[in-house]
C-alpha cells in the first residue's frame, strides 16, 4: 500500500525485479501510442509499454529505467510496468548502447518492409533510451 497521495511503482522482467515497490509522486512512462503521466489517483489503466524510460520522481529526486515492450498496469496507487526488457543506470554500458544505436542506424539502410523498419527503430530508440537512463535522465 503506498503513502496517501503518493504512488507505488513496480518494473518486473520475466527474469527479474528491476523496481520494487518505490514509493513516488508521480510516473511517465512510454505508450505503444504515446507518453503516459501518472499521478495518485489515476483512473484504472492496462495499455501496452512502447520503447524509452519510465521516470517516477519522489520530492525532487528523479529516475528513470529504459524499457522496451510490456505491458503497464495502474491499479488504486499502485503502477506495475511488466516489460519484455528494462535496464538501470548501474546495469547499462554506455559504450555498448552507444554502439548498438550507431549499429541501428547503419542497420536501417539495409531493412526490407516496415516490419523489419519497425524492429531497428525499436532498436535504436531502445538504445537511446539506456544512454539517456546512463546519464542520469
Amino acid at each position: 500500500m503506498s503513502e496517501p497521495g503518493h504512488l507505488t511503482l513496480t518494473v518486473v522482467t520475466p527474469e527479474r525485479s528491476v523496481v520494487d515497490k518505490a514509493v513516488c509522486d508521480a510516473v511517465s512512462l512510454p505508450g505503444e501510442l504515446g507518453e503516459l503521466g501518472i499521478l495518485p489517483g489515476h483512473t484504472p489503466l492496462v495499455a501496452l509499454l512502447g520503447v524509452g524510460r519510465v521516470t517516477w520522481t519522489d520530492g525532487g529526486k528523479k529516475t528513470a529505467v529504459a524499457v522496451r515492450g510490456g505491458f503497464v498496469e495502474v491499479a488504486g496507487d499502485a503502477v506495475r510496468v511488466l516489460a519484455d526488457l528494462a535496464a538501470e543506470k548501474d546495469s547499462i554500458d554506455a559504450t555498448a548502447a552507444r554502439e548498438e544505436r550507431d549499429e541501428g542506424g547503419v542497420r536501417r539502410l539495409g531493412v526490407v518492409g516496415n516490419e523489419q523498419l519497425a524492429a531497428v527503430n525499436d532498436d535504436v530508440a531502445f538504445a537511446e533510451a539506456k544512454l539517456a537512463v546512463a546519464q542520469g535522465g
